[in-house]
């Protein structure tokens, strides 16, 4: 499949940018970011870069300008995919497209925030391309009315992508297979944070030790958390719970989530590496972890 991407400059794709996000999230007009502001940031600094297969408008990355003290980075708000296009490499191409833009414009992080507990998506953001995790942020958007976020708080990993840095360099360069969890729980080189008891095909979050000190841990995270809250919306909260008590006591003794291992096994987690690292940072997100509050 031919994929291109590039500029969204017509009012017909501006438009079908509503469709899109309507698609992939289920979202409700109140939650669609209108073309108008689409096409405000394109022209102010930001991106706004589509992929098209055969002239057709199929998917589409956004984000704007952030700045923390001195430093400018990227903030990319929203990439989405066609549901008929998903997990046909399309997001990668996407992402490249954006690290090349930000980097012509002189800008070398880019910064996004996505669900800890969807394996799909940690796959790519950490594994892919390289990005790193230190900052969690409880409910940082409150509540959202849509299908894929209803009766769960909206936790958010914060991605640090550092363009320029040689582990993103190596990572996007990479043709190595990526890491399978059942490859990671056969090697036992490392200890792992918690532990699940399954239940069929329904993982619920047992044990977990919040007060180990080894330079690399594992965490477990359920292979489909979506399919958990169609059949028991209690234990994707308790997987909620227990991962956010797990990554948020770990960031703050200096941990950081640099690998992602998806299974592919019935009755397998999806699981995280967290190495105890001091990394170089030109700027400070740690306001992201005080999420919002109710008036």
């Amino acid at each position: 499949m031919d994929v291109k991407i590039r500029s969204i400059n017509t009012l017909t794709d501006l438009r079908k940018c509503h469709e899109i996000q309507r698609a992939t999230w289920g979202f409700t007009d109140l939650m669609v970011f209108p073309y108008t502001q689409l096409i405000s940031v394109a022209h102010n600094g930001g991106v706004l870069l589509g992929a098209y297969v055969g002239g057709e408008l199929i998917g589409f990355v956004y984000g704007y300008l952030g700045m923390s003290g001195s430093k400018l980075y990227h903030f990319s708000q929203r990439m989405g995919v066609l549901p008929q296009y998903q997990g046909m490499g399309i997001g990668m191409k996407l992402k490249l497209a954006q690290r090349d833009q930000m980097l012509r414009q002189g800008i070398d992080l880019i910064v996004w925030t996505y669900d800890p507990l969807l394996g799909k998506n940690a796959t790519l953001n950490i594994e892919k391309l390289g990005g790193i995790v230190r900052h969690y942020a409880r409910d940082i958007y409150g509540a959202v009315n849509n299908p894929l976020q209803v009766g769960l708080s909206t936790d958010r990993f914060l991605l640090e992508w550092e363009l320029m840095s040689d582990r993103v360099r190596e990572r996007i360069r990479s043709n190595k297979p990526r890491p399978r969890a059942e490859d990671w729980l056969k090697a036992d080189q490392y200890r792992f944070v918690n532990f699940a008891s399954w239940e069929g095909n329904l993982p619920r979050p047992m044990a977990q030790d919040l007060e180990m000190d080894d330079d690399v841990l594992l965490v477990q995270i359920p292979p489909d958390l979506n399919a958990i809250k169609k059949v028991d919306l209690g234990i994707a909260r308790g997987w909620r719970e227990s991962t956010r008590d797990i990554f948020e006591t770990y960031f703050k003794r200096g941990y950081v989530v640099t690998g992602f291992a998806r299974s592919s096994e019935p009755q397998m987690p999806n699981i995280y590496r967290m190495e105890r690292i001091t990394l170089p940072t030109t700027s400070d997100f740690s306001s992201w972890e005080t999420g919002v509050r109710d008036e």
